[in-house]
Parts: C-alpha cells; sequence; structure tokens
C-alpha cells in the first residue's frame, strides 16, 4: 500500500507490475525493471526535486561527514552542495567554499583531531566523499546543508524514490516498457512507450519556476515628465 500520502513503495511498483500480469518474473528481476525505469525517469525530470537540505550537529573536535551517494550518509544520496550554513544560534553564518590549493596544501594531511585546530567552522570542502568542515568546532555547532541530490538504487521494499509522488505514474509506464521487452511482447512494449511519451510531455509541461512573481528588476524613467 502507499503511504498516507498515496506515494508508492518499491513493493507498490513490484505489485503493479504482477497485477498487470508479469508475476512470472522473479521479484529480484521485477526490482531491477523498476530501478532502472525510476532512473530513466529521473533522467528526464532534473528540476526542482533534486533540491533538498539536510540538518547535521557536530561535537567538538568533528571536522567531517559522510556524502557518499547513499541512502545512508549523513547527507543522503549526494550529489553536489549549493550552499552550507551554521545555525547555531548567536553564530550563524554562511561557510564559504575553501579553495582546493588551500585545503590539499594545509588540510589534507593534518591531524585535525588535535585540539590546537580548533575554532570557528568558516569553510568547507568535499573531498573524497567526506563533506570537511573547517576548522573543526570547539563548541557544539549545528549546521544546515542544502544539496543536490541524485537517484539510488533501492532494494528494501518499503524504501521511497527521491522523485516527487507525481513521477510515480512515469515510472509505471517506464516499467511496463522494459518488462514488456523482456518477455519479447514489442507491441506492447511500443505502446507503453506512447505512454511514456506523453508522461514525459506532460512532466515537461509542468517545469515551472519556483516563484510566479518577479521583484521589478529596473524603475520607469519619469524624470522626463
Amino acid at each position: 500500500m502507499p503511504d498516507t500520502d498515496g506515494k508508492y513503495y518499491m513493493s507498490d511498483f513490484i505489485a503493479d507490475l504482477q497485477q498487470r500480469g508479469f508475476d512470472a518474473l522473479a521479484p529480484a528481476e521485477l526490482n531491477a525493471i523498476v530501478n532502472r525505469a525510476y532512473f530513466a525517469v529521473a533522467k528526464k525530470s532534473r528540476w526542482e526535486w533534486e533540491k533538498t537540505k539536510t540538518a547535521f550537529t557536530l561535537d567538538p573536535g568533528q571536522f567531517q561527514v559522510s556524502v557518499a551517494c547513499v541512502s545512508t550518509s549523513d547527507l543522503p544520496n549526494f550529489r553536489s552542495l549549493d550552499r552550507l550554513y551554521m545555525t547555531t544560534a548567536g553564530v550563524e553564518k554562511k561557510l564559504l567554499l575553501m579553495k582546493e590549493e588551500v585545503f590539499v596544501t594545509n588540510y589534507l594531511n593534518l591531524d585535525l583531531t588535535r585540539p590546537e585546530h580548533r575554532n570557528e567552522p568558516s569553510q568547507y570542502f568535499v573531498f573524497d566523499e567526506q563533506l570537511y568542515v573547517l576548522n573543526p568546532p570547539a563548541s557544539t555547532r549545528a549546521f544546515l546543508a542544502y544539496y543536490f541530490q541524485r537517484p539510488t538504487w533501492i532494494t528494501d521494499d518499503f524504501d521511497h524514490f527521491v522523485t516527487p509522488q507525481h513521477l510515480d505514474e512515469a515510472i509505471i509506464d517506464a516499467s511496463r516498457v522494459r518488462a514488456h521487452t523482456r518477455v519479447n511482447e514489442p507491441a506492447l512494449a511500443m505502446a507503453a512507450r506512447s505512454d511514456l511519451e506523453e508522461a514525459f510531455d506532460d512532466m515537461r509541461d509542468d517545469e515551472e519556476e519556483e516563484m510566479q512573481e518577479y521583484q521589478e528588476r529596473t524603475s520607469p524613467d519619469n524624470t522626463w515628465l
């Protein structure tokens, strides 16, 4: 069953395919079909759903969090960092991106666990699937990371895709294309492809700016009146 918002779990996509007559395919094969369909739809819809945010805390002396592209990392499904803020009351600020040369020369091989290197964090750098916050804080500090996420392979029956709910139907259509192709039904695969292309057209039509109203960039020149 979908969640309370109607968003499908992995098990719902597999159940949908089984109800359409693909019950002879093993669950693991259906899982692979749905995951590949999910990736295909995600690549066609790189819009606002990619943007997300995650809060985390660093204790004194801590200086890195995992950004491996998996759902269990500190910044789940991480692709690239947009902005990083320190949000602890009284010391709020936006952290700056450290230059690569500075990071490699001064920090990469430095023992950052030593107390004398602790200070108020002011910069960050992403290296080897780790987000480095520098300098390591001397007191507990809270952070908020705005970043872009990417789809990752789903295996658990009760995991969600990172794409929004309104793309679930497109993922079903893309799964039908692959399932019909898998069982050598080219005519049905073509019909499913037609439904998928219609869904892609709808997705393109739905692409909108976040704000429909914009502040005027210029003022009327009334000096001649």
